[in-house]
């Protein structure tokens, strides 16, 4: 198999890095390619502006719903629609990117493969009434370290073995990472502090601890994280900074400024960093109650806080 020169959680330039190299119609959610052996996808905001949105699905792992094309009138499995349904017959592989707005480069989401499909009733179109929309119900073959998390040993050992209802739990929580790592990402684009897009750099941090958050719902909402550089990660998950609800970073001011000036971050007390959604702003409630200027007094066991989250409802 070739190997693919998209390297997962990285920028491309549409126009120059794939379109140029691989051809295809430069507009548009889904690519063609002529003399490639590639489906090329794309998600993110436009599908807003039409009425709908892709999305993972809550009950099934490994499921993402990727809305076919066509603006208005039932769409139907033509060009890029069928495409998609065809192209592991076809011999194409499917590569799925994140657009990020306008004119700005895309994400590499990963390499997937199509299940099946489905006709959604009732979807909004950008003209005329509501239509039947195609809904592909894809898979990932890889998506990279930042959503699958690093590998790590089995859960078990000759000196302590778990119990079965322990290891249950410790499978429930790292599914449940999983997805609010998928649906943060379409949520945050970037560091609101150092402005870092490529996600190989970027860490998903909680706004609400997840130990906190009082239902399963909490701590897979997109709603409830930030994408953060690691050193801006440790810096909000210890409550040595916050944000209003305005995007106005709050500093502690027992952050030692020797520390401060050494971290090579933007860290002006009310430097403005974007506005935060609805959502996002009743979360953003509770850090700023219960976890700045809280977190980092408390002693607390690394040891104790992964079991919290593990034993929590």
């Amino acid at each position: 198999m070739t190997t693919l020169p998209f390297e997962v959680g990285a920028l491309y330039n549409r126009s120059k890095q794939i379109h140029d190299v691989f051809g295809g119609q430069r507009q548009g959610g889904i690519s063609t390619p002529k003399n490639a052996p590639y489906v090329i996808a794309f998600t993110g905001e436009a599908g807003h502006s039409h009425g709908y949105t892709d999305d993972w699905d809550e009950e099934e792992e490994d499921v993402f719903h990727y809305f076919g094309e066509g603006q208005s009138g039932d769409m139907r499995y033509i060009g890029g629609n069928r495409a998609i349904e065809n192209h592991v017959a076809d011999g194409k592989r499917l590569l799925l990117f994140q657009m990020m707005g306008r004119g700005k480069p895309c994400r590499y989401r990963g390499e997937f493969v199509k299940l099946d499909s489905y006709i959604k009733p009732n979807v909004a179109a950008t003209r005329g009434p509501a239509r039947n929309a195609i809904v592909f119900r894809l898979r990932p073959i890889k998506e990279g370290t930042f959503v699958t998390g690093k590998a790590s040993a089995n859960p078990q050992t000759a000196d302590q073995p778990l119990g079965d209802t322990v290891i249950k739990r410790i499978i429930e929580t790292r599914k449940s990472q999983k997805l609010f790592r998928r649906r943060l990402l379409g949520v945050e684009k970037q560091c609101r502090l150092t402005g870092i897009q490529d996600l190989r750099f970027l860490r998903a941090s909680h706004i609400k601890p997840w130990a906190a958050c009082v239902t399963g719902s909490e701590r897979t909402d997109g709603n409830n994280g930030l994408l953060l550089a690691p050193q801006v990660d440790h810096l909000f998950d210890r409550g040595w900074i916050t944000f209003e609800d305005k995007g106005t970073l709050i500093v502690t001011a027992h952050l030692p400024a020797d520390v401060k000036k050494r971290l090579g971050v933007d860290l002006r007390h009310g430097k403005s960093c974007g506005a935060f959604n609805q959502q996002q702003a009743l979360y953003l409630e509770h850090h700023r109650a219960h976890v700045f200027e809280h977190k980092f007094k408390i002693d607390t066991d690394p040891v104790e806080e992964l079991l919290d989250c593990l034993l929590a409802p």
